[in-house]
């Protein structure tokens, strides 16, 4: 059933990817080059290279995948990338020119590895040249051609567009070809991000690379490696050995590119030169023009150039990490060495283990992902070996990738320190190291790895929970969630909030509860927690809206926020025993497990059970007894008069409770309280039946409130008026089953300027149809009396508002 699911979600995938580029040019590509390169690593026909029986290791048969499987991920990963770093890591676009990045950026990544073909040293040193190359061939032109004709990614119209506004002065087509051809630029070390932020500098490496044969260039790059190797040992004082060995090395390269020069190959590409009239003139200037709108192409092209190297260096590992042969490469837990499972094209099988430290790192990611955030979180496979030299030496093997996926993304994502249309600098980007489940220790062990190997980038690491085994929903629904940047006193005020929910916070501390604990929302609808999904977050709503529906024929009930929820499954380690939806919209707080058990699960033992509970019955009835209080008080001022006799009653009150007062003090505290009205009487009601007080206190507030009116033997009109409304407000909340008749006052907009204003009064009124139109529904009432007091007060602000009468219901 996983697999059939995973196949699903990939077929979905490609979907997507074929809505920028139909299946004939994928077919068309992935058959003439990346088919090639699988067939090529297979074993039966790897045997036969000379070279590989040498050195298997270095022969890119074991190379991690660069076949077909291999260009499909890439092009399904650089749509997610584009979406993690847009308004992030790149400036936002607007959606047009967003969606043809995602246009043009699948053009990329579908030529980006054609060079693998050849697996010769010259060919792989090559192969993003090969590309630029490649693209000005013949071979390339029926795939030009259906880029141009169908508008793939909205490209072609792009740049008709720019071409009749006169912006581009160079044939639209062989703007499309040259862009295309960019795909060179997803090497780092071919185009520098120093030369991919210079759009100049940018234009004469293309020109050199586009004109410049292959075998020239390559020579040409082999001699200035070597020396600037030799000049680098030379400055640092390396051993003599050392620079005695880079100097033959360099005259070896310098022979070698000698014998080469004797065959008398061109220097020249000869095939570049059909396009155009006037090479050095042509080549590539759009790329310096200064026209506003080709700046913006530019630009849009630059990020997409990012985003392609993001979502190559993010590639799948791990579990379904493969050469491009399609053998499988997997670690060995005795020793955290590679393992290479070759098999013959008649089906014998072959492993064979190395200290290849890549291919051994990569065998272990389980993920790497750029976050919401801007960040890049990787997660690993396994933490625990058999032995401690095997768990040292994993941990050191995922350094070095680790180093080597944060060189392709933090420096790709390298502006220059004037741009400033980015929310998140290159230098601001953390590697998060997701702990593993089987071995708490092994993230700070890879983390202690890395800060050998790149000390400046160990620092900008940091280990957090794991979210393995964790349902993918709410996995995604975390990694979307928004950081939390809450001071101390926003945090302790959280904390004190969800110690009146019952949790202990005693020796929580707020520094470490909130590290990693996001901030999120849920519309109403959406399902929070699976029954029966492992355990994974812990939620505390902010909010009411979520309604528990548990296993095993219980009934339904709604959530009370400020409640840990999923913290049951967390702290016994087994299945949610309840599903959890939203009815209505709410913020909440997401703790990854491991946050929670190491700073939030406290208990209390039974003395200290009995002494809370003790201590929070006191609190309830103190809160209830202030809110009876304050309604009595409202009532007895409503008529603007406190006569005695109401003051004696309620001093009997409090009495009652063992509260005490001489009437001196309680009249003075009567009066000293906020005004009495109808409405904020109405609410205080309000607010103490939303605590759902027992229905037996409820009763008795219904029989004060009447008896308080009668004391004085004169009801006055005020008093007759609100307690009409509360006593129906009262037998509301009483009655099991009947509700009884509430009288509704609808506020009907004349005009746009009303309207806006009835929505800045009544930001939470509901639409409602009626008969004259739509009109907000302001108010439910159960006293029609009251209903139409609150009808003239509207209506004196000049709104058009209507009384509308609900029968009975059952």
């Amino acid at each position: 059933m996983k697999l059939n699911f995973t196949k699903h979600i990939e077929d979905i995938q490609l979907l997507h990817v074929e809505r920028y580029l139909p299946e004939k040019i994928r077919t068309y590509i992935e058959e003439n080059y990346y088919a090639k390169v699988q067939q090529q690593a297979e074993l039966d026909y790897a045997v036969r290279d000379e070279n590989f029986l040498a050195n298997p290791l270095q022969h890119v048969a074991l190379y991690s995948d660069h076949g077909v499987v291999h260009v499909r991920d890439v092009a399904c990963n650089i749509l997610v990338v584009l979406e993690a770093i847009h308004g992030v890591l790149i400036p936002k676009r607007e959606s047009l020119w967003f969606d043809f990045m995602k246009g043009y950026g699948i053009i990329l990544v579908y030529n980006h590895d054609m060079g693998m073909l050849d697996f010769s040293p010259f060919g792989r040193a090559m192969h993003p040249e090969f590309v630029t190359q490649e693209v000005f061939s013949s071979a390339f032109d029926q795939v030009i051609d259906t880029i141009w004709t169908e508008n793939c990614g909205n490209v072609s119209w792009r740049l008709i567009n720019l071409a009749d506004k006169g912006a581009l002065t160079e044939d639209p087509q062989l703007v499309l070809r040259e862009m295309v051809s960019l795909g060179v630029a997803h090497s780092k070390s071919k185009v520098p991000i120093e030369v991919l932020n210079n759009p100049q500098q940018f234009r004469e490496l293309m020109r050199e690379i586009a004109s410049v044969n292959l075998y020239h260039l390559y020579y040409q790059q082999q001699i200035t490696k070597a020396e600037n190797q030799l000049s680098h040992a030379k400055k640092s004082f390396q051993q003599q050995l050392k620079i005695e060995k880079l100097e033959v090395a360099l005259q070896q390269i310098k022979a070698t590119q000698t014998e080469f020069l004797k065959q008398g190959i061109s220097p020249h590409n000869e095939r570049i030169h059909r396009y155009y009239t006037d090479f050095e003139k042509q080549a590539f200037s759009w790329l310096v023009c200064e026209h506003p709108e080709v700046q913006a192409l530019i630009a849009d092209v630059g990020d997409t150039i990012r985003a392609l190297r993001a979502a190559d260096a993010l590639r799948q590992r791990g579990t379904v990490y493969k050469t491009s042969g399609g053998y499988q490469i997997f670690v060995d837990q005795n020793t955290a060495k590679a393992i290479y499972a070759l098999q013959k094209g008649s089906g014998e099988l072959f492993l064979l283990e190395a200290a290849n430290p890549l291919n051994a790192g990569e065998a272990n990611i389980a993920s790497s992902e750029l976050t919401a955030n801007g960040d890049i979180r990787i997660s690993f496979n396994r933490g625990s070996f058999t032995n401690q030299d095997a768990t040292q030496r994993a941990a050191y093997y995922l350094a070095i990738v680790i180093d080597d996926i944060q060189r392709d993304i933090i420096d790709t994502f390298h502006r220059s320190p004037d741009d400033n249309d980015v929310i998140k600098k290159s230098e601001n980007i953390e590697i998060l190291l997701e702990n593993t489940d089987d071995n708490l220790d092994f993230a700070e062990a890879v983390q202690a790895e890395l800060k050998k190997i790149a000390p400046e980038i160990g620092l900008k690491s940091r280990v957090v929970p794991s979210l393995k085994n964790i349902d993918p929903e709410e996995r995604d629904r975390y990694l979307s969630a928004k950081e939390l940047d809450w001071s101390l006193e926003q945090k302790q005020k959280i904390l004190l909030r969800v110690s009146q929910s019952g949790h202990k916070i005693h020796n929580i501390d707020p520094h470490k509860a909130f590290t990693d604990v996001y901030l999120s929302s849920l519309e109403a609808g959406e399902t929070l927690i699976q029954a029966g999904s492992p355990p994974g977050f812990v939620y505390i709503p902010m909010g009411i809206g979520l309604v528990s529906n548990p296993l095993g024929g219980y009934q339904p009930q709604c959530v009370k926020p400020w409640i840990p929820l999923g913290n049951i499954r967390v702290i016994r380690g087994d299945q949610q025993e309840a599903t959890i939806t939203a009815e209505e919209k709410l913020e909440l707080l997401i703790i990854p497990k491991e946050t929670y058990l190491k700073y939030w699960h406290n208990t209390y033992n039974a003395e200290e059970f009995s002494q809370q509970i003790v201590r929070i019955y006191a609190e309830d009835n103190l809160r209830e007894l202030e809110q009876i209080f304050n309604i009595l008080r409202q009532v007895a001022l409503i008529d603007k008069n406190l006569d005695d006799t109401e003051v004696d009653f309620i001093q009997q009150m409090l009495d009652s409770y063992r509260i005490k007062y001489s009437t001196e003090e309680l009249r003075e505290k009567l009066l000293t309280g906020e005004d009495s009205d109808f409405v904020s009487l109405r609410q205080s009601v309000l607010d103490y039946l939303s605590l759902e007080p027992p229905y037996f206190q409820v009763g008795r507030l219904r029989d004060l409130l009447n008896l308080l009116v009668k004391i004085d033997e004169n009801i006055s009109a005020e008093e007759s008026l609100i307690m009409s409304e509360l006593n129906n407000l009262l037998d509301s909340y009483l009655a099991d089953e009947t509700l009884p008749k509430q009288y509704k006052i609808l506020i009907i907009p004349t005009n746009s300027e009303q309207n806006e204003g009835i929505r800045a009064i009544f930001p939470t009124a509901p639409k409602v149809e009626n008969p004259w139109g739509k009109a907000y529904l302001c108010g439910s009432f159960y006293s029609k009396e009251y209903a139409n007091m609150i009808l003239q007060r509207y209506r004196n602000l000049n709104f058009y508002a209507i009384l509308e009468e609900e029968e009975y219901s059952a």
